[in-house]
C-alpha cells in the first residue's frame, strides 16, 4: 500500500471513531433531564427539580449574583453582575448535560439525571 493510501485509511478510521464517539455521546444526554445542580467555585450549593417552576438569586465568588429561573422544564440565567453577560446570552436549557457557566462569578449550572 503507498503511503498516501495509508495515511487516508487512518485518517477515515479516525473520523468514523470520532463519528461513533459523538453519536454515542449525543444518545446518551438527548433526554430531558429532572435536576439541576449549582456549583460555585467548585462547590456545590443547591439542587433544583426542573419540574418546579422557581427564580433564585445564586450568591457567587466574590460578591457577584446571578438570578436563575427554571420553569416549565426549561433553565437559564436571566440577570448576573457580571461584566460580560455570557451567561445571560447561552439562553434556555433542558437536556442532561447541558450546562451554563459563568466565569467571572465561578457559577456552573449543570442539568442532570438524579443519583440512583
Amino acid at each position: 500500500m503507498k503511503k498516501g493510501k495509508k495515511e487516508l485509511l487512518l485518517a477515515a478510521v479516525i473520523l468514523l471513531i470520532a463519528a461513533a464517539g459523538f453519536f454515542i455521546n449525543y444518545l446518551n444526554h438527548r433526554q430531558p433531564a429532572v435536576m439541576a445542580e449549582v456549583n460555585v467555585d467548585g462547590q456545590v450549593v443547591a439542587s433544583y427539580d426542573l419540574h418546579q417552576n422557581l427564580e433564585t438569586t445564586i450568591q457567587g465568588y466574590n460578591g457577584g449574583t446571578n438570578h436563575l429561573v427554571i420553569q416549565d422544564g426549561f433553565l437559564w440565567i436571566d440577570e448576573a453582575t457580571c461584566s460580560d453577560k455570557v451567561c445571560i446570552h447561552q439562553g434556555k436549557i433542558t437536556m442532561n448535560g447541558e450546562l451554563v457557566v459563568c466565569l467571572p462569578n465561578r457559577v456552573i449550572v449543570t442539568i442532570t439525571e438524579p443519583e440512583k
